[in-house]
Formats: structure tokens, C-alpha cells, sequence
């Protein structure tokens, strides 16, 4: 991996906030803990505060942060945190992807301000970010990165396409 500098560990809306225009990767750090009612299964790896749980790419960082801020279905990351906080998603409108009721939109976006960290670096070469993505991903392998390398990544991806699948039959 190239040599990265990468900003603070901040809160994930102040991080996003910060963000600036250009093409980037970030990460994201749980900083707090999940609800005691989430089931992760005792055989995987426990979540706890300070781990890496997410990388992402983006061609303009402030952009891509929006996604995160504001709408499930826009997000794969959030539609995985939903998932897993066990969270109802319900089908709304005419998309490919669930979004979740009002509520539970702003149920989660106050966990993830609550619990969330974020840490950005700036990539001088926008063609770069996707190989630099694919490296870190590979190399850390954070469990909300449905890469399917690691039991926790498999967890994660198949309770979000329940989730998903959930919410289809739901719309009827």
C-alpha cells in the first residue's frame, strides 16, 4: 500500500463534514459498542471499541460521505449496519435497494454519531483509489466489507441480504 496520510480518528459526522472535494479513501472505526440486544454470533470475532469496521473509496469524499449521512438505500455500509443493529427495513419507492422508515433512518444515523469514528486520506492519483481500496480490504479485511474472506464478512452480508430479502417480501 502507498504511503497514506490519513487524518484523526473524529466522530463520523464531524469526518464527513470535514471532508473535503477530491478522491479518497476512508475508514471507519467502531468507537463505541454495539446495542446488548445485537446477536454477533459468540464463534466470530467480537466487535470492540477501536476496531476497524469499514473501508471505502470514493472520487469525491465529500460526496460519498453524504451517502452515509443521510439514506439507507444509498448506502451499502449503512444497509449492513441496519442489518445487524436489527433494524426493519422496510421497501419504499421505486429503488433496487431497502431504505429504512423515518424513524429508524434517524434511530441509526444517532448510533452511528454516537458510535462511529472516521479517518480519511486525500489520493493524489483518482486512478489509484479503486487498487488502493482493493489492497487495504484485503490486507485488514474489516467485517462490514462484504468481501466474503472472512466468517465475519459472510455474517455480515448474509444477514444484510435477509434483511433485504425481508424487506421485498414486506412490499408484497
Amino acid at each position: 500500500m502507498e504511503d497514506l496520510k490519513w487524518t484523526k480518528t473524529a466522530p463520523a459526522k464531524t469526518a464527513w463534514q470535514e471532508m473535503p472535494f477530491g478522491p479518497g479513501i476512508y475508514k471507519c472505526y467502531l468507537t463505541g459498542g454495539l446495542p446488548k440486544n445485537v446477536v454477533w454470533p459468540a464463534e466470530l470475532k467480537a466487535l470492540k471499541k477501536g476496531d476497524l469496521i469499514y473501508v471505502g473509496r470514493a472520487t469525491n469524499l465529500r460526496s460519498r460521505a453524504r451517502h452515509h449521512d443521510v439514506q439507507t438505500s444509498k448506502s451499502t455500509f449503512r444497509r449492513s449496519l441496519a442489518a445487524i443493529l436489527g433494524l426493519q427495513a422496510q421497501w419504499h419507492g421505486r429503488s433496487a435497494h431497502p431504505r429504512l422508515t423515518d424513524k429508524d433512518e434517524e434511530l441509526l444515523s444517532a448510533w452511528m454519531v454516537s458510535n462511529l469514528g472516521t479517518s480519511f486520506s486525500l489520493v493524489a492519483d483518482a486512478d489509484r483509489v479503486a487498487a488502493l481500496e482493493d489492497e487495504m480490504r484485503a490486507e485488514l479485511r474489516p467485517p462490514f466489507n462484504r468481501d466474503g474472506l472472512t466468517p465475519e464478512q459472510l455474517y455480515v452480508s448474509a444477514a444484510t441480504t435477509e434483511a433485504n430479502r425481508n424487506a421485498l417480501r414486506e412490499k408484497g
